[in-house]
Parts: C-alpha cells; structure tokens; sequence
C-alpha cells in the first residue's frame, strides 16, 4: 500500500486519500444524515463548588446556559446540569426516552427527573457496574418518560477526570439509530488503528529497528486506549474486574499512554542528534510525565490527570518547536544516515499533531468550549498521528530499503575488489620472495670472493655493503610476512642479557661503540625468539647506523614493573643523534617512514615499523622515549 512514498505527488495522492478517509468519518458525525431528533432544547450549569449541595438548593440556583458540549475542566466541585426536555410530537406520554451522556470516563452521575416518583438514588458513571445501565449501551444511559410537557431534568456531575461532558435525549428508536452510527464509527476507528498497527509490526519483523519495536508498542497502546475511551473494557469486564478497579486502571491507560508516546517521539529524534539543549527539554517532559505516574501512585488522581493534560498540549508544541531549530537535511546527506527524513516532513507531522490535539486539549483543561469531536479527541488524535507516523515510518522503511540494497551492492564491490587485492599481494609477495631469493645467491658469491682480497679496508667496505642489503632484503621479507600475518608465534623461555650481546660480539668492527649494562648474566622473558631477534637487532641496527659518529651506544637492561604491575624485563636502547637529528614522535614507528636526514643513507624505513607491529603481536611494549640529548627506544618484554 505504502511502497513507493517517497516521491512528493504519491505522497500527496497518500494525503489525499487520508482526506477522504477524515471526510467520511466527518460525515459519520454529521446529525443531518441519521434521522434522530434531540429532545433537549436547552442546557445549562451551575458549578457546586462545596459538592454537597441537595437536589432542592440546585433548583433555586442560577444557570449559566451553554451549547452542545459542555467544557469545565479539571474541577474539584460537583457540577450540576440542567436539560430542557420536549416531547412534542411523543403521542404516548409513557412513551421511554433515553438519556444518553458521554464521554465514559465520568466517574459518578446522578439523575433527578420531577416524574420519577420512586425515590431511588439513580446513578450511573464509571463507578458504576456496565450491568447496573438502565439501557445498554457504551455511553451511560438513563430511562425516564416522556411526559406530555416540556420539563427540567437535573444531572450530578462528579469526576476526576476532566469535566467534559455531552448528553443527549432520544426515543428508543432514535436511540437505537444513533447507537448504530456511533458503532460504526467506533468500529471504523479501530479498525484503521488495527490496520496501521499490523502494517508497522511487519515493517519491525523485516528490519528487527528498535525505533519500529518502540512504534508497535505505542500503537497498541493507542488501540487498548481507544477501546477502553470508547467504553468496551466496561463491557468485557463487566463482572470481571470491580467498576473501581477499572476506573483506576483506565487512569494508568492515560498516564501510560502520554508517556510512552513522549518516549518514542524523544527517541524518534534522537537520531538527529539534538544539542545538549534540547535533550534536557526532552528529559524534562519525561520526567513530568514521571511526576503525573508518581501522582497517580500517590492518589493523587485529579492533579495527576490534570498534568497529563497539561503534558499532551505542551509535550506537541516542544517537540515542533525542536524539530524546527534541531533538524538539518544537510546533517544527513553529509553522514549519509539513511534513516533521517527530510525535516519538512517532521516538522509537518508535528504542526498537524500540534493542531489536531488542540481540540482535545483546551476544551479538557476547560480553555475552550467543547464539540462532539472533543469528547472522543484523544482517541482521533492516536487515530490521525498514527496514520502520518505510519507514512513516515514507512518512508522511513524505504530509505533503510534503498540503503540495505546500495550497502548489499557496495559490499559485493568490496569483496571483489579484496580479491583483486588478495590476488595481487598474492603476485607481489611471490615476486619478492623470488627476487629476495635471486639476490641472496650472488650477494653470498661476492662476500665469499672478497675474503681473497689482501686489502683489509676494501675487505671491510665489502662485507659491511653486503650486510646492509640482507639487512634491507630480510626486513623486506618480514614485513611481506607480517602483513600477510605468515608469523606464527611459539613462546619460549630466552635469555635478553644473551641475545643482545650476541648481536654485539658479531658485529666485531663497532663492538668499541657499544656499552651494555646489565646487573645480572641472566634475564629470563617469555617470548618468540625470531621476533625477539628481529626487534632487538632492528633497535641496535638503527642505533648503530644514525648514532653521533664515534659516540658510544649506551644499552640497559633491566627488570622493571609496567604501569599495570606486572613484571618483566627492559632494553632501552640509546645514542646521541647523529646528522640525521631526532626522528619526528609521531611518525617515527610509521612504514616507510625516514626523516629528511636519513635519506642520504639506504634504508627501507621498514625497521622501527616491524619492531612496532611485532611487538603489539607478542604483547611486548616499545615506545620511544627521549631526553634533551639522546635518541632512546625502549623495549618492555613481559617474563
């Protein structure tokens, strides 16, 4: 129904068939269109602010005359209504007529009729058993004569909910017409809260979105609401639950609903990431509605009700107020969030809640008079708001749709690509190691040569040439392997104080240059000893090759704590820079990278990088440490 809502004029065409939809159930509403007669030719109020007054102090009372529907908000006095009845046109003067009074949610109403001579206390109300109405009906009803003269009936209204109140007196036969409208109404209203609550709980099946979980919850919270507004848990429960425990419950209905609804509205636009500002306006409204659930708890039934209201007309204006100042289209085109719709459409939905809720809210807080759409308002306002929320959602829905589909393609590219990628390491790391291996040969077949050579220096110059390109060709190799993750680690116990002065003693020409200070023989670590080898020899390499020309390389080894006290061994590494000055901190572990100065000499700018990456792999710590005078590489090796 909703696939394709993205396009303004579907859209629009959407809008329109809501229209028609909205002008049906206006016409529903349209008297003119059920031939039923109202015999109440005037109504008026008095407010009994003591609500103790008798039936016979009403009646010397002055009444303030009003229209329709009549609007006194959240009050703590009783009010008293009085119905100008005509039975002209009745031929039979006991003939029944029903008094019929909405809304449900009226906790006690009393009826004084001058032609009821029983004496009874005739009551009705949703303190009331459904099964105690004098017709049976969703509304309260009351049944009286028709007498042959125009007369004045009395109503008792006593309430905790708001005062609203809309009673109208019919013939049995107009009341069975009217009764038949009114159902069809209500049925039509839950039926299209059903329809939207099945389209939304399908689109949380397929995308499993936390935003659709909270929707689905909500709007089954409306649907429950609008049964019990329209006064089906009276009737279902009747006999079941006690009239006062339904009362209550429908209280908690309300509270429930505004603070669930406010919950999802303030995770609806936390996806567009509102300022700190905003969020502590959201978490305000929520925890007025908190308060209204703590009033409630405490008893406190009237004030609680009172501040729900409140929260619903002034909870709409804040979160269209927010979406104006908060919503930036460009927040996600330059994120490319998927989910974030167009602010126009937001703003829209929250000006046409904004309205719609009006007319509920202002005729209950007692701002405004009253219509028949305002006794049931609440319920068309979980009806309409569901219905654009449901278009948004569901644009919302194509978007992640759109989205899934160009992330499904993009990650398709991505793998063949990776497999480009793969297939060319591939290639690359077999024509490496196949030149690496081309080389070793005649570079052994010229160091071999040169022992016959008698010039000791030319020998020297030789065999330090040939150690620099293995040295380059290994780490060549090391690093094609640690990229390829080709090491495999085989922990072991080794001896540092061994290793480093074993790479000392093989270097016989700068073994002068070196001082290893060590206070023990023998330091005992647990690790790779090929890795180890490789780190320690990359370390006292680059300090060897950039240190101050005839300075002396200072190496100390030690036992030492980390930050976490745990124990281990340190090898730092240090030596006054030479030309080449001191490498840049925060690129000095980066591949490839060579200062301006060390650039005159060959080097791959592979060393300090394996030493890095093979160390975060064995768990050992290097960090480059130095002082105002000297370079100093550290190595902490856990034992």
């Amino acid at each position: 129904m909703f696939n394709s809502l993205c396009s303004l004029p579907q859209f629009t065409r959407r809008c329109r068939q809501c229209w028609l939809v909205l002008s049906l159930l206006a016409g529903l509403f349209n008297g003119n269109a059920w031939a039923a007669q109202d015999r109440i030719v005037s109504r008026a109020y008095w407010d009994d602010p003591t609500a103790s007054a008798s039936v016979e102090a009403a009646r010397e009372q002055i009444y303030t005359p009003y229209s329709q529907v009549l609007s006194r908000g959240y009050t703590d006095s009783a009010t008293w209504v009085k119905l100008r009845i005509d039975p002209t046109g009745i031929e039979d003067a006991n003939e029944a007529l029903v008094v019929r009074i909405r809304p449900v949610y009226l906790d006690e109403i009393d009826l004084f009729d001058p032609l009821d001579a029983s004496g009874k206390t005739r009551k009705t109300g949703d303190l009331i058993a459904y099964g105690q109405e004098e017709y049976r009906s969703l509304a309260h009803t009351f049944v009286i004569p028709a007498g042959q003269q125009a007369r004045d009936i009395w109503l008792r209204v006593k309430t905790h909910s708001t005062s609203m109140l809309h009673a109208e007196v019919y013939t049995q036969r107009d009341m069975l017409a009217k009764e038949h409208q009114l159902l069809l109404i209500y049925y039509f209203v839950l039926a299209m809260i059903t329809v939207f609550l099945v389209m939304v709980f399908i689109n949380w099946m397929q995308y499993r979105d936390y935003l659709y979980a909270v929707f689905v919850v909500r709007h089954a919270l409306y649907l429950v609401f609008a049964l019990s507004n329209f006064g089906f848990h009276r009737l279902l429960l009747d006999g079941v639950v006690a009239p006062e425990t339904l009362d209550l419950g429908y209280s908690w209905l309300v509270i429930a609903a505004t603070g669930f609804s406010f919950w999802f509205e303030s995770r609806f636009l936390s996806e567009y990431s509102p300022p700190f500002w905003a969020n502590l306006v959201i978490r305000f409204l929520l925890l007025c509605c908190l308060a209204a659930t703590v009033l409630l708890a405490c008893d406190q039934v009237l004030m609680a009700l009172r501040l729900n209201m409140l929260l619903n007309g002034l909870g709409v204006l804040c979160f269209l107020v927010l979406s104006m100042l908060i919503i930036d289209d460009r927040h996600a085109a330059e994120k490319k969030v998927s989910s974030l719709l167009k602010k126009k459409w937001v703003v829209s939905y929250y000006a046409f809640i904004t309205v719609l809720l009006s007319v509920s809210v202002l005729p209950s807080l007692g701002s405004m008079a009253g219509s028949e759409m305002s006794t049931n308002a609440l319920v068309f306002y979980a009806l309409c708001s569901g219905a654009v929320m449901t278009v948004l959602m569901q644009m919302r829905a194509n978007q992640l749709r759109r989205s899934s589909l160009q992330a499904q393609q993009e990650l398709v590219l991505q793998i063949q690509r990776t497999e480009i990628e793969k297939e060319r390491r591939q290639e690359q790391s077999q024509l490496l190691t196949m030149l690496m291996h081309e080389l070793k040969n005649p570079l052994a077949v010229i160091d071999l040569s040169q022992h016959d050579t008698q010039d000791a220096q030319t020998r020297e110059y030789v065999t330090r040439n040939v150690n620099i390109i293995k040295n380059i060709l290994d780490r060549c190799i090391n690093a094609d392997r640690l990229a390829d993750g080709k090491f495999v680690l085989h922990p072991q116990s080794l001896n540092v104080v061994k290793l480093v002065k074993d790479w000392v003693g093989k270097h016989l020409i700068a073994t002068d240059r070196f001082d290893v200070r060590c206070a023990q023989a023998v330091l005992m670590v647990q690790a790779d000893l090929q890795c180890l080898t490789i780190m320690l020899n990359n370390l006292m390499d680059n300090a060897l090759r950039y240190a101050a020309a005839d300075s002396t390389i200072q190496i100390d080894i030690c036992e030492r704590l980390d930050a976490d006290a745990r124990q281990g061994v340190c090898v730092r590494v240090s030596n006054r820079p030479g030309f080449v000055g001191f490498p840049d901190a925060q690129r000095v572990f980066k591949k490839y990278y060579r200062s301006a100065g060390a650039k005159t000499e060959s080097g791959t700018g592979l060393g300090l990088y394996l030493v890095k990456t093979l160390a975060q792999s064995m768990g050992v710590v290097c960090t480059y440490a130095p002082d105002d005078e000297q370079v100093r590489f550290e190595l902490w090796i856990p034992t």
